[in-house]
């Protein structure tokens, strides 16, 4: 009776941890999990979980896997970068959401528009010239935001979904008629610096540094930013990020 105790309790002692060791290795791996889905939180210029399950929630913080928007503006700058930037991304298995401007859009670049969204990545509207919108009048506001929603939707077929003031100025006018040609405003809260700093070195800091879990991160399209974009994304996925889209979800599905 004793040694069929023992070899009971063995067997227990044994199952119980394999099936920890399993149950461990399905929430580092997410093994067999749907794909998490995001959406834009305009108040807290960032991304969120949607319907967010308790069993992913755990496989994400025992893996400490993080996620986080990549974001470009001021595009297309031609000359092949855009290239490059579509190539360090497919090497990461990333995706990301270009703002483009419509006055940088011409006869030589225009084809990358298509080689951007054939990748899996997002067309925002930066405004028709970058200028200064909170200075606008509402006239104005309408030629720069649903002037460039007009341009985008002629090259691509499709309206532009989420839209981002230049230099991040904006105002409840700039919001409002956003919102009026069926866009979120889409602002950040991870700065590369790229708008100023000159040093691929800084860029790759501030980069690298300031993003949390389901941060927004504002890049720009220039080669000092590309010169250290594999490095950076290297260096973010080993502290665990992965690189994410907000779903383009309805008003009645999306957290606000």
């Amino acid at each position: 009776m004793t040694m069929f105790w023992y070899a009971y309790r063995s067997y227990v002692a044994v199952g119980g941890l394999l099936l920890t060791l399993f149950l461990y290795a399905m929430l580092l791996t997410a093994h067999g999990m749907e794909r998490p889905q995001f959406v834009l939180d305009q108040a807290s210029a960032s991304v969120q979980h949607v319907n967010s399950r308790p069993w992913r929630t755990a496989s994400d913080f025992l893996a400490g896997r993080k996620y986080m928007v990549l974001t470009f503006d001021d595009g297309p700058y031609g000359y092949g970068l855009d290239e490059q930037i579509l190539d360090i991304l497919r090497k990461h298995h990333a995706r990301a959401v270009f703002f483009l401007v419509c006055s940088h859009i011409n006869e030589a670049n225009r084809d990358v528009l298509g080689k951007f969204e054939r990748a899996g990545n997002l067309i925002g509207n930066h405004s028709y010239d970058h200028l200064k919108l909170d200075t606008l009048a509402q006239p104005e506001l309408e030629q720069q935001i649903g002037g460039c929603s007009k341009r985008l939707a002629e090259l691509t077929g499709r309206h532009p979904y989420y839209f981002r003031a230049p230099f991040g100025a904006t105002s409840p006018l700039v919001a409002k008629v956003a919102q009026s040609y069926g866009m979120k405003q889409m602002l950040w809260n991870a700065n590369s610096q790229d708008s100023w700093v000159t040093k691929p070195e800084q860029i790759l800091q501030w980069s690298t540094e300031q993003p949390e879990d389901q941060s927004i991160l504002l890049l720009h399209e220039r080669p000092t930013t590309v010169a250290v974009l594999d490095q950076m994304l290297t260096q973010l996925e080993q502290r665990g990020f992965q690189f994410v889209l907000p779903d383009q979800l309805s008003d009645s599905s999306e957290i606000n």
